[in-house]
């Protein structure tokens, strides 16, 4: 008796079909935490690079008026396309996954939360502006590896936890100085 069923699946047993799920299913769970710290190390670098530069306006600002600036309007750099200022809080501006911070009182630096996921403050990178403009920090979450390693692989080391709302109110985060 011939086989009536010619199609996709006529050569294929069960178990050759449970295999090959298995097998994509042990790449998946392989390939998606390296995915996930790829976006987050990419994410770290943009809110680098937004920070340099809001940094770098502050500290003319600041060298030219003797003060912090206390908002970003204040300063001569533009923002990048698809951000925006907050209106509700002074000295917020935000883009995709990524806030900065300007804050000015009396710690003169921008600090760019880091989100992923729709899980907000996973890691943040701090540029400090005026007298200390070449201090760097990168925070983490205490209960996110990938942040945490993230900041030990940019050479960073332990100075304790930062006093920050934004930490705080997530169960803490580790502060790491840059080189």
């Amino acid at each position: 008796m011939k086989n009536r069923y010619k199609g996709l699946f006529s050569g294929f047993t069960l178990i050759e079909l449970l295999v090959v799920v298995l097998i994509i299913g042990i790449l998946a769970a392989i390939a998606l935490p390296q995915y996930n710290r790829a976006v987050l190390r990419s994410r770290f670098v943009q809110a680098q690079t937004i920070a340099k530069s809001f940094a770098d306006a502050a500290a003319r600002y600041y060298w030219a008026n003797g003060e912090a600036p206390g908002y970003w309007t204040d300063m001569d750099v533009a923002l990048p396309t698809g951000w925006t200022v907050s209106s509700a809080y002074r000295g917020w501006a935000y883009g995709r996954d990524v806030e900065c911070d300007l804050m000015n009182n009396g710690d003169e630096n921008i600090v760019c939360f880091i989100h992923l996921r729709g899980v907000p403050y996973i890691a943040a990178y701090v540029q400090f502006f005026g007298p200390n403009n070449n201090t760097r920090e990168c925070w983490a979450r205490n209960d996110n590896k990938d942040a945490l390693s993230l900041c030990k692989s940019l050479g960073g080391i332990e100075a304790g936890s930062p006093v920050s709302y934004s930490c705080e109110s997530y169960g803490g985060c580790a502060r790491y100085l840059l080189p």
